[in-house]
Protein backbone atom coordinates (compact mmCIF):
# COMPACT_ATOMS: atom_id res chain seq x y z
CA UNK A 1 0.00 0.00 0.00
CA UNK A 2 1.54 3.50 -1.32
CA UNK A 3 0.76 6.98 -1.27
CA UNK A 4 -0.45 7.50 -5.16
CA UNK A 5 0.13 10.89 -6.05
CA UNK A 6 1.31 14.74 -4.83
CA UNK A 7 3.20 15.77 -2.13
CA UNK A 8 3.74 12.24 -0.20
CA UNK A 9 3.63 10.14 -3.75
CA UNK A 10 5.36 6.34 -3.25
CA UNK A 11 5.55 7.02 -0.05
CA UNK A 12 4.56 3.25 1.83
CA UNK A 13 1.89 2.95 4.24
CA UNK A 14 2.51 0.60 7.18
CA UNK A 15 -0.85 -1.42 7.70
CA UNK A 16 -2.30 -4.20 10.18
CA UNK A 17 -1.72 -7.81 10.11
CA UNK A 18 -4.14 -9.65 11.30
CA UNK A 19 -6.99 -7.95 12.65
CA UNK A 20 -9.38 -8.33 10.18
CA UNK A 21 -8.52 -5.09 8.72
CA UNK A 22 -9.10 -4.65 4.75
CA UNK A 23 -7.40 -1.77 3.92
CA UNK A 24 -8.35 -0.17 0.46
CA UNK A 25 -6.64 -1.63 -2.65
CA UNK A 26 -4.58 0.96 -4.39
CA UNK A 27 -6.90 0.62 -7.53
CA UNK A 28 -9.78 1.08 -5.47
CA UNK A 29 -8.05 4.26 -3.96
CA UNK A 30 -6.80 5.57 -7.32
CA UNK A 31 -10.71 4.64 -8.39
CA UNK A 32 -11.96 7.13 -6.15
CA UNK A 33 -9.70 10.04 -6.18
CA UNK A 34 -9.68 9.86 -9.99
CA UNK A 35 -13.68 9.92 -9.95
CA UNK A 36 -13.02 12.80 -7.30
CA UNK A 37 -10.73 15.02 -9.17
CA UNK A 38 -11.68 14.39 -13.05
CA UNK A 39 -15.42 12.75 -12.79
CA UNK A 40 -18.98 14.58 -12.57
CA UNK A 41 -17.65 16.05 -9.41
CA UNK A 42 -14.12 18.14 -10.31
CA UNK A 43 -13.38 18.26 -6.32
CA UNK A 44 -10.38 20.44 -5.46
CA UNK A 45 -8.42 19.43 -2.94
CA UNK A 46 -6.57 22.47 -2.07
CA UNK A 47 -6.90 23.88 1.14
CA UNK A 48 -10.04 21.44 1.98
CA UNK A 49 -10.73 19.84 5.07
CA UNK A 50 -11.13 16.03 5.51
CA UNK A 51 -12.33 13.75 7.12
CA UNK A 52 -11.37 9.95 7.29
CA UNK A 53 -14.01 8.11 9.09
CA UNK A 54 -12.97 3.98 10.00
CA UNK A 55 -9.58 5.91 9.16
CA UNK A 56 -7.35 2.38 9.75
CA UNK A 57 -3.53 2.67 8.44
CA UNK A 58 -4.90 6.53 7.13
CA UNK A 59 -4.78 5.22 3.43
CA UNK A 60 -7.80 7.36 2.15
CA UNK A 61 -7.05 10.59 4.58
CA UNK A 62 -3.55 10.36 3.63
CA UNK A 63 -3.90 10.56 0.28
CA UNK A 64 -6.45 13.54 0.27
CA UNK A 65 -3.60 15.54 2.47
CA UNK A 66 -0.92 14.52 -0.12
CA UNK A 67 -3.26 15.88 -2.70
CA UNK A 68 -3.67 19.64 -0.80
CA UNK A 69 -6.39 18.79 1.42
CA UNK A 70 -5.01 21.55 4.62
CA UNK A 71 -6.33 19.31 7.22
CA UNK A 72 -7.76 15.53 7.79
CA UNK A 73 -9.37 14.29 10.89
CA UNK A 74 -9.13 10.58 11.49
CA UNK A 75 -11.69 8.32 13.24
CA UNK A 76 -11.15 4.83 14.08
CA UNK A 77 -12.40 2.88 17.09
CA UNK A 78 -9.40 0.82 17.30
CA UNK A 79 -6.25 2.17 19.10
CA UNK A 80 -3.88 0.01 17.43
CA UNK A 81 -5.30 1.71 13.57
CA UNK A 82 -4.82 5.07 15.42
CA UNK A 83 -1.10 4.37 16.53
CA UNK A 84 -0.62 2.90 12.80
CA UNK A 85 -2.47 6.04 11.32
CA UNK A 86 -0.38 8.05 13.04
CA UNK A 87 2.66 6.59 11.98
CA UNK A 88 1.80 6.72 8.24
CA UNK A 89 1.45 10.37 8.89
CA UNK A 90 4.67 10.72 10.53
CA UNK A 91 6.55 8.93 7.53
CA UNK A 92 4.86 11.26 5.26
CA UNK A 93 5.72 14.50 6.88
CA UNK A 94 1.71 15.25 7.22
CA UNK A 95 1.18 14.62 11.12
CA UNK A 96 0.75 18.64 11.79
CA UNK A 97 -1.81 18.70 8.77
CA UNK A 98 -4.03 16.13 11.40
CA UNK A 99 -5.91 14.99 14.40
CA UNK A 100 -7.39 11.74 15.71
CA UNK A 101 -10.08 10.57 17.82
CA UNK A 102 -11.22 7.02 18.95
CA UNK A 103 -14.72 6.33 18.86
CA UNK A 104 -17.86 4.14 17.70
CA UNK A 105 -20.25 5.99 15.34
CA UNK A 106 -22.42 3.11 16.33
CA UNK A 107 -22.76 4.43 20.41
CA UNK A 108 -24.71 7.97 19.57
CA UNK A 109 -22.35 9.47 21.65
CA UNK A 110 -22.09 13.56 20.85
CA UNK A 111 -19.12 14.05 18.60
CA UNK A 112 -18.05 18.04 19.12
CA UNK A 113 -15.60 19.66 16.29
CA UNK A 114 -15.80 23.31 15.43
CA UNK A 115 -15.25 22.58 11.33
CA UNK A 116 -17.57 20.88 9.06
CA UNK A 117 -15.91 18.49 6.05
CA UNK A 118 -15.78 19.36 2.34
CA UNK A 119 -15.10 15.78 1.66
CA UNK A 120 -15.63 12.69 4.18
CA UNK A 121 -14.03 9.44 3.27
CA UNK A 122 -15.86 6.59 4.77
CA UNK A 123 -14.22 3.01 4.69
CA UNK A 124 -16.63 0.96 7.66
CA UNK A 125 -15.57 -2.48 7.99
CA UNK A 126 -17.35 -4.92 5.16
CA UNK A 127 -20.45 -6.42 6.20
CA UNK A 128 -21.19 -4.65 9.84
CA UNK A 129 -24.30 -2.55 8.55
CA UNK A 130 -22.70 0.89 9.07
CA UNK A 131 -23.63 2.10 5.79
CA UNK A 132 -27.03 4.13 7.61
CA UNK A 133 -24.66 4.42 10.80
CA UNK A 134 -22.41 6.76 8.47
CA UNK A 135 -25.27 8.57 6.88
CA UNK A 136 -26.99 9.43 10.46
CA UNK A 137 -23.33 10.55 12.30
CA UNK A 138 -22.89 12.86 9.77
CA UNK A 139 -26.22 14.22 9.05
CA UNK A 140 -26.60 14.61 13.47
CA UNK A 141 -23.30 16.16 13.85
CA UNK A 142 -23.59 18.40 10.89
CA UNK A 143 -20.58 17.30 9.57
CA UNK A 144 -20.73 17.91 5.78
CA UNK A 145 -20.36 21.20 3.86
CA UNK A 146 -22.98 22.30 1.44
CA UNK A 147 -21.00 21.82 -1.00
CA UNK A 148 -18.88 19.07 0.12
CA UNK A 149 -18.34 15.16 -1.08
CA UNK A 150 -19.67 11.91 1.36
CA UNK A 151 -17.60 8.94 -0.36
CA UNK A 152 -18.54 5.49 0.88
CA UNK A 153 -16.72 2.15 -0.12
CA UNK A 154 -18.04 -1.22 1.09
CA UNK A 155 -19.02 -4.51 -0.12
CA UNK A 156 -20.97 -4.60 -3.26
CA UNK A 157 -23.77 -6.48 -1.80
CA UNK A 158 -24.49 -4.40 0.87
CA UNK A 159 -27.29 -1.69 0.32
CA UNK A 160 -27.33 2.03 0.67
CA UNK A 161 -31.17 3.36 2.10
CA UNK A 162 -30.36 7.13 1.17
CA UNK A 163 -32.19 8.69 3.84
CA UNK A 164 -33.47 12.37 2.28
CA UNK A 165 -30.50 14.49 3.71
CA UNK A 166 -28.31 13.10 0.57
CA UNK A 167 -28.25 12.33 -3.22
CA UNK A 168 -26.41 9.71 -4.73
CA UNK A 169 -24.49 11.15 -7.78
CA UNK A 170 -22.00 8.27 -8.89
CA UNK A 171 -21.42 4.81 -7.47
CA UNK A 172 -18.83 2.36 -8.97
CA UNK A 173 -18.36 -1.09 -8.36
CA UNK A 174 -14.24 -2.71 -8.70
CA UNK A 175 -14.39 -5.92 -8.40
CA UNK A 176 -16.31 -6.89 -4.93
CA UNK A 177 -16.10 -3.11 -4.02
CA UNK A 178 -18.68 -0.38 -4.47
CA UNK A 179 -17.94 3.35 -4.24
CA UNK A 180 -20.78 5.41 -3.06
CA UNK A 181 -20.69 9.52 -4.18
CA UNK A 182 -23.18 11.57 -2.42
CA UNK A 183 -23.47 15.30 -1.92
CA UNK A 184 -26.23 17.02 0.33
CA UNK A 185 -29.43 16.85 -0.63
Amino acid sequence: MRVISGSAKGKKLATIKGTGIRPTADKVKMAIFNVLQHGVINFNFEGCNTLDMFSGSGSLGIESLSRGSKFCFFLDISRESHLVCKRNLENCGLSDLSAHVLIDIRRRKPFFIEKKFDLILADPPYQQRYLENILEFVTKNDLLNSDGVLVIEDDIRAELKINGNFKLIEKKNYGKTQVMFLIPN
